[in-house]
């Protein structure tokens, strides 16, 4: 099984699983395949593997839950994740088990270093990931205004992009700075510290703006667009409202794709609005 792994036509990005005698090995987009499977869902309490760090999101698990996984998995720390706050988006957690310091999550081939209890690290935004890094064209020059410690911007480079990306958490930049040298990726990103509104320059292909309070830092970005320029806005709900308001006041039209990312809470929903510049 080792060796089939590492063949180039393995997905990487998805787990193996084994039922019975049979091996199914997630195949890459472009190679032929024998099934096509529905998606697994996990039985039971949900949550995030981040490197040697479990991480729980919603409500607090009981005692029970955490033994269950601690002798699942022997992970350096569990924490539970109650959300994070401010502009710099700093992380709002318990330790439940262990210690947490830095560590290595793979996401898709490529490696985040982090430490969860300074910066914020969301699965749930994966499938948004790829979606994106799909659409980038090679040569793209990308603006990435909440980068973050590369959730898009490694994604975005990875496929082909130059990407500014800016970051006003120095923390956030520190381990930003170190994911874009693990993945050799220095020559397709520059970094800026400080407040996107201020340090964004010159003219994109695109622009992604992975932050719930986005659309608020459409002025900044909207004077750095032309003909063509696509959007990534990010929201709570339907958006699109206040983006077309930010349009009008820029004398600007464009053509409006809104969609669900993934549920974050009773009657909440994280969303994506792209946007593209007529």
């Amino acid at each position: 099984m080792k060796r089939i792994l590492s063949d180039p036509w393995v997905d990487t990005s998805r787990k193996p699983w084994v039922s019975g005698d049979i091996a199914y090995v997630p195949v890459q987009k472009g190679y032929s395949y024998t099934l096509t499977l529905p998606e697994r869902r996990r039985k039971g309490r949900g949550y995030q593997k981040l490197g040697s760090i479990i991480a729980f999101h919603g409500e607090q698990p009981d005692a029970g839950v955490i033994d269950e996984v601690r002798n699942l998995h022997h992970p350096q720390g569990i924490i539970w994740y109650r959300g994070h706050h401010g502009e710099m988006r700093i992380p709002d957690i318990v330790l439940l088990y262990g210690e947490v310091s830095d560590t290595i999550h793979k996401e898709s081939g490529l490696l985040y270093h982090l430490n969860p209890t300074k910066v914020m690290f969301s699965q749930g935004n994966r499938e948004e990931k790829r979606r994106i890094a799909n659409l980038v064209k090679p040569g793209e020059l990308i603006c990435d205004m909440f980068a973050g410690i590369g959730y898009f911007t490694l994604p975005m480079a990875k496929a082909g992009g130059f990407i500014h990306a800016l970051e006003i958490n120095p923390d956030a930049v520190h381990y930003l700075e170190k994911n874009v040298r693990e993945n050799a990726l220095d020559s397709r990103i520059r970094i800026t510290m400080g407040d996107c509104r201020k340090t964004i320059t010159g003219t994109y292909d695109r622009i992604h703006m992975g932050y719930y309070e986005a659309a608020g830092f459409l002025d900044a970005a909207l004077a750095h667009v032309k003909s063509g320029t696509v959007l990534h806005v990010h929201g709570i709900g339907d958006n699109t409202t206040e983006i077309q308001e930010h349009l009008k006041t820029f004398g600007l039209t464009a053509t409006l794709a809104h969609r669900i990312i993934k549920k974050i809470g009773p009657g909440k929903v994280h969303t994506v609005t792209d946007v593209v510049i007529s």
